[in-house]
């Protein structure tokens, strides 16, 4: 999963994120000390560790185009996604994609996009899911395995609630995603929403079951009902 996210280091360094928003995304201090989970770290350790994992996604993109059968032989979940590469004093920045498939729904990809908003307005809902699907339109079908569907949730990063905070997703018909002559913004109008998407369930047996994406088993169960959680 990690070589593609250095394209997002290429975004930041081309300066799309003003450095202002990068400074607050990343918790860098006007004294140059970044806050990690891990605790402070200055600016030159945040750019030799950046650059370390730089060149550490460039080296497995490198040895994934030599051998692609490290990409096909994989499971779905464990497929390299084009995600950021989070990390120490690298949270995920807002406006941007993060992918990832359950087992469970191999044919789904689940998307979350993140945004901040202490007054969170549902007006500006369609333009963060074009936003999100015009990422995933961007970054082409070879990106991603085999996949039927695309979920993609809209998660206000500034509410705590793990559930509160998933306000809103909606399913899309992945070749309609990929076919660039549909329209964006027709399939957003389109598509119906779900503003129950999300539940983190303690009495699933494993972190990753506990996270549930409702939207998803609701619909795999009405277009097939055999699929679900084991």
């Amino acid at each position: 999963m990690k070589f593609a996210k250095c394209l997002v280091w290429v975004v930041l360094a081309a300066g799309l994120f003003s450095v202002a928003g990068f400074a607050q995304t990343n918790g860098i201090s006007s004294n140059g000390v970044i806050n990690t989970v891990e605790g402070p770290m200055n600016a030159k350790d945040y750019q030799r560790a950046k650059e370390a994992a730089l060149a550490e996604s460039q080296k497995e993109y490198e040895e994934m185009i030599r051998h692609p059968e490290l990409i096909t032989n994989r499971p779905p979940s464990e497929w390299p996604f084009p995600n950021y590469q989070t990390g120490p004093g690298r949270p995920l920045p807002i406006c941007v994609n993060f992918y990832c498939i359950n087992d469970h729904y191999p044919t789904y990809l689940l998307c979350a996009y993140d945004v901040q908003e202490t007054n969170y307005d549902q007006g500006n809902e369609p333009k963060w899911f074009k936003a999100s699907l015009k990422q995933i339109r961007g970054s082409g079908p070879k990106q991603f395995p085999p996949i039927q569907w695309v979920a993609v949730m809209i998660v206000n990063r500034a509410e705590r609630d793990n559930e509160k905070c998933c306000k809103v997703a909606a399913i899309f018909k992945t070749d309609d995603v990929f076919d660039s002559s549909r329209d964006l913004s027709q399939m957003i109008a389109n598509a119906p929403i779900d503003r129950q998407p999300f539940k983190n369930d303690s009495q699933q047996p494993t972190p990753g079951e506990q996270q549930r994406w409702m939207i998803v088993e609701r619909h795999a169960a009405t277009n097939n009902p055999t699929t679900g959680p084991k």
